[in-house]
């Protein structure tokens, strides 16, 4: 049988697995775009300079995603039900459900910084296999932080999945950013499958939800804790929301440039970079589907932003080669024009969206 690969495509947000994986997995599609822009638009980081862990919120998003179905299975059932784990997973690409598990990089060819060196536990998605060549196809941040698609052979696969249950010791070096510590990962197996009217959700389309986009830029401007609207759910997530994040990137720069830190963060400022090609995004989206027809000018304002952005995530990648200090005064003056910029023309956004679901509403109540 030749191989079989389950559709994916490079997704627009590649920082944390979880995000990622679905993103690649639905962003193909057209049901996708409605469902990324009406959500996708507040940040989140933790209390902490030196590990911000900054974020588009929310996460795990498989778990709440209308567009998949998904499917949760213990980690220790599925071995004595499955002892054949490859079987299993060529199983679930044949029944288009892409396979999502922590592995050990120790064992992941791609994974050149880990292979053969240390052992470092990493969520990896499998979305094929070619079974002549023994191999599977998985995506994963395999080298230097790059999301990528890779081979893996069968064996190599093998030693990566069962060898997590041997090494789980519940180590976490935050220096090197290595963990064995399973509680840190995804403990448990996940299954996922394309369907955009998901019998866990309402079984119907998706559709664009301008009320929820309004409320999330609000969340945004006035650095609001939204998972507090998710406490049925799960307690409110403690950490730092909105636009008070940029007051955490000040003092995680503050940090590196008196020495108290030792890296900068460059993984936050990658997802800068993410949050704001994405409002870019959102807004050409809404002025193709001829909802915001007077949103050109705000659009070159936020393509403006997105530059910005650029330049600091630029200015931080060659902080961590040359260890200049002059980059990080280059983050800090953009930072500086940055933010006054981006909370003036959001709520110039916000106020406009409004005044668009106002008349929507008023034409809805003559009908």
């Amino acid at each position: 049988m030749p191989e079989i690969k389950l559709p994916f495509q490079n997704p627009i947000i590649t920082t944390y697995p979880q995000q990622t994986n679905v993103i690649a997995i639905t962003s193909m599609h057209e049901a996708f775009w409605p469902w990324f822009h009406s959500n996708f638009i507040q940040l989140k980081c933790s209390r902490k300079p030196r590990a911000l862990d900054l974020l588009i919120y929310p996460d795990n998003l498989q778990r709440v995603c209308p567009l998949l179905d998904y499917q949760v299975l213990n980690r220790g059932s599925l071995n004595q039900w499955f002892p054949n784990m490859i079987g299993f997973i060529m199983k679930c690409i044949d029944d288009q459900y892409y396979f999502h598990a922590t592995v050990n990089s120790y064992y992941i060819p791609p994974a050149e910084a880990y292979y053969h060196k240390v052992h470092r536990f990493h969520e990896i998605l499998i979305f094929g296999y070619d079974a002549e060549a023994k191999v599977l196809f998985g995506a994963d941040f395999f080298h230097l932080g790059k999301y990528e698609c890779k081979a893996i052979p069968f064996h190599e696969f093998e030693d990566a999945y069962y060898s997590v249950d041997v090494h789980n010791n519940g180590n976490v070096d935050t220096v090197h950013f290595v963990s064995t510590d399973l509680n840190n990962h995804l403990s448990q197996i996940e299954i996922i499958k394309y369907n955009d009217r998901s019998h866990f959700h309402a079984k119907q389309p998706y559709e664009l939800d301008l009320g929820n986009m309004i409320d999330l830029l609000d969340d945004y401007l006035q650095a609001s804790n939204t998972s507090q609207k998710f406490s049925v759910f799960e307690n409110a997530a403690d950490g730092i929301y909105g636009m008070q994040v940029y007051g955490m990137l000040l003092n995680h720069l503050e940090g590196v440039v008196s020495g108290e830190i030792e890296q900068c963060d460059v993984r936050s400022f990658q997802i800068l970079l993410e949050h704001k090609r994405c409002m870019v995004l959102r807004v050409q989206y809404l002025i193709e589907k001829g909802i915001y027809n007077d949103g050109k000018q705000l659009l070159e304002h936020l393509k403006n932003i997105e530059f910005m952005a650029i330049k600091m995530r630029n200015y931080a990648l060659k902080f961590a080669f040359f260890k200049n200090d002059a980059q990080l005064q280059q983050i800090l003056s953009e930072l500086s024009q940055l933010v006054p910029l981006e909370k003036e023309t959001l709520q110039q956004f916000m106020e406009e969206l409004r005044a668009i679901q106002h008349d929507a509403n008023q034409r809805a109540a003559l009908c």
